[in-house]
């Protein structure tokens, strides 16, 4: 099944837009709390999250709204007496203006994402890397820029100053001067070339730092995470592909193929996000207040476990001592089952006879024996013969 044909419906987009900005902000908030605690200067890669943050906020939004107005995530209304090219709705013009707004404003938010993630090697590698590597960091920052600054305006302007042709029919995209698919595409596959490059950056300089290979690859774990950022760009690509086959396109439905374009672009900056700020809060494990909170989670879990322990020792022996009086009471240990003691130490020098029954612990009433000196006591005790022989 082609992924442009994939019904993303209303729950998902709504998924999406509610959960991502918050997990978005906890996490950026958490990187820059991190930071403060460590008594360290706010730098460019730190800098560069915020605004990448509130755009990512307005995608939500916008999301959102077109959930909202029953545009984005639903079928394509027919409209009757004009061709798909000329045809227009209500629907269609939000659901294009949606597509048209988040595919200018997520160039900017990857473009500040990928110099964060740029300027953190530098504050982490540069020093003490050899030439080699401040050249690639300053390349990918030349890069980076060039690339966010040319699709977005590429984009903008890509009919002219006539913007009302991007919402109002395919008809009038036509007219651009621009080919609005192959910027697309263009914008996708550079996109992604430039996040595998910096992925690859990272692996040469982690493997040569001097630290065990557990953390070795702990710390390759941590930046492979921007490669689900890479699988949501792949996924956009492919969608990009997918509708500029020409057959495809006229039996695809337009608003479900760019709702599903809308939605990997925004699963893509929100990954982004996130896997940038990850390296960065790996130090917040380290701090006093975090290891204190994390050592008082651990002592009251211990303390519940303990007292969740005692209580049924404690209700565990009562129950068991309850049903051997029970026992007991309707049945009398047999003669085998009773050793019997003497112990010469009587208050009346007669001495006292203990029968002890062999088994668990278990405790009878006093009796008088009848088979014993009137002066005698016979007790009946049970207790375990091994433990009281030792």
């Amino acid at each position: 099944m082609p992924v442009a044909n994939i019904h993303i419906g209303p729950a998902w987009l709504w998924t999406a837009a509610t959960i991502f900005p918050a997990v978005c902000i906890l996490i950026v908030g958490a990187r820059l709390a991190t930071r403060h605690a460590q008594r360290a200067r706010f730098g460019p890669d730190d800098w560069c999250m915020v605004p990448a943050l509130i755009i990512v906020l307005g995608m939500a939004a916008t999301i959102l709204v077109g959930v909202g107005t029953e545009s984005l995530g639903h079928p394509t209304p027919k409209v009757e007496g004009t061709s798909q090219l000329a045809a227009s709705s209500r629907q269609q013009t939000i659901t294009r203006k949606a597509f048209f707004i988040i595919t200018l404003i997520s160039t900017p938010t990857l473009t500040f994402l990928k110099l964060s993630c740029v300027f953190f090697y530098k504050r982490v590698f540069a020093t003490g890397s050899g030439p080699a590597v401040n050249i690639a960091i300053h390349a990918l920052t030349a890069i980076t820029i060039l690339w966010g600054c040319g699709f977005f305006f590429g984009w903008l302007f890509g009919c002219g100053t006539h913007f009302d042709y991007y919402w109002t029919s395919l008809e009038n995209q036509l007219k651009c001067p621009a080919d609005l698919a192959k910027i697309n595409l263009s914008l996708a596959i550079s996109n992604f070339l430039i996040d595998f490059m910096l992925m690859l950056l990272p692996i040469p300089l982690i493997a040569s730092l001097q630290i065990s290979k557990a953390n070795k690859l702990a710390t390759l774990f941590i930046f492979a995470l921007g490669g689900l950022a890479v699988a949501a760009s792949i996924t956009r690509m492919v969608i990009i592909v997918e509708e500029l086959d020409v057959q495809f396109a006229m039996t695809v439905d337009p608003n479900f193929a760019s709702t599903a374009g809308i939605y990997f672009i925004y699963i893509e900056a929100c990954f982004a996000l996130c896997a940038v700020c990850l390296p960065s809060l790996a130090g917040m494990f380290k701090l006093r207040e975090v290891q204190n909170m994390i050592e008082g989670f651990s002592m009251a879990r211990s303390n519940l476990s303990r007292g969740s322990l005692r209580s049924h020792g404690s209700r565990g022996p009562g129950r068991s001592r309850t049903r051997d009086h029970e026992r007991l009471g309707s049945h009398r240990p047999s003669a085998d089952d009773i050793e019997s003691m003497f112990d010469p130490r009587g208050h009346d020098g007669n001495g006292i006879h203990f029968a002890v029954q062999k088994g668990d612990i278990q405790m009878d009433s006093m009796h008088n024996a009848e088979n014993e000196t009137r002066d005698a006591i016979q007790v009946t005790k049970s207790v375990n013969l091994e433990s009281s022989r030792r």
